[in-house]
């Protein structure tokens, strides 16, 4: 790995792809309580970190196309919206989810006649997980697909999580799975998406999964069922015996 820009950046949220409307990443903080355990034997204060919270907004150009930032986040729900934040197209590339509230779609008209909005989010009860892409990007699958696998180098004991961004699917119910092998050739499933059925929302959705225990070196992407053009991104984050909570 090497040092970037912040180019060729994408952005989704709950099944939405609005990589084009946003300007700019605001703030993407993780800030972690501080709580005072000093005794009466102790000169200094001493600290256990407590909970950590998400503290995020992202500005982007109003766009009331189908698909688009205004359908996104104008009816911003009271529950859960699951956000991806991919550091390029490629798999491996880093990127980070979470599982936040929106809590605030305010407008702003410049007098240079620019329509703009500055999107809050709050995490809730999810710290932000830093991983990496496991699909190029954003891809697409017009029939049941098992994507090429990605070598990790080893295997790691404590779990992982995974979230899916689901655009669209044309016709069909898929079902998405993250399988992963030893040896690149014996497969076992590993993540299982809930099925993405072609619905009234056409296939818009969004999943965080988690799973404990041994993840294998290799790692890949199957689809099944019968289905037409499904369009999704996924990136997944390997648990570490450093975790502030094991999968």
């Amino acid at each position: 790995m090497a040092k970037k820009t912040g180019l060729g950046h994408n952005f989704f949220i709950s099944g939405y792809d609005l990589s084009g409307d946003v300007s700019a990443i605001d703030n993407w903080s993780t800030p972690v309580e501080s709580v005072d355990v000093t005794s009466i034997s102790k000169s200094g204060i001493e600290r256990l970190q407590g909970r950590v919270d998400l503290d995020a907004s992202f500005s982007s150009f109003f766009n009331d196309a189908s698909g688009q930032e205004h359908i996104a986040l104008r009816n911003y729900p009271a529950t859960d919206r699951n956000v991806s934040w991919t550091f390029g197209s490629a798999v491996g590339d880093v990127a980070v989810g979470a599982v936040a509230k929106q809590v605030d779609y305010p407008m702003t008209r410049g007098a240079d006649g620019s329509l703009t909005t500055t999107v809050p989010m709050s995490g809730n009860g999810v710290i932000a997980e830093w991983g990496n892409l496991l699909s190029a990007g954003k891809i697409t699958h017009s029939s049941a697909t098992t994507v090429a696998s990605k070598d990790d180098s080893a295997s790691t004991s404590a779990g992982a999580s995974a979230m899916i961004q689901s655009m669209s699917l044309s016709s069909g119910t898929a079902t998405v799975k993250i399988q992963h092998s030893a040896n690149d050739s014996s497969w076992a499933d590993l993540i299982t998406f809930t099925n993405v059925a072609s619905a009234s929302d056409s296939g818009r959705t969004s999943e965080r999964k988690t799973v404990s225990g041994t993840v294998n070196r290799y790692l890949r992407i199957i689809t099944s069922g019968t289905f037409s053009a499904l369009v999704f991104v996924i990136h997944y984050r390997r648990g570490t015996a450093q975790d502030r909570v094991a999968y």
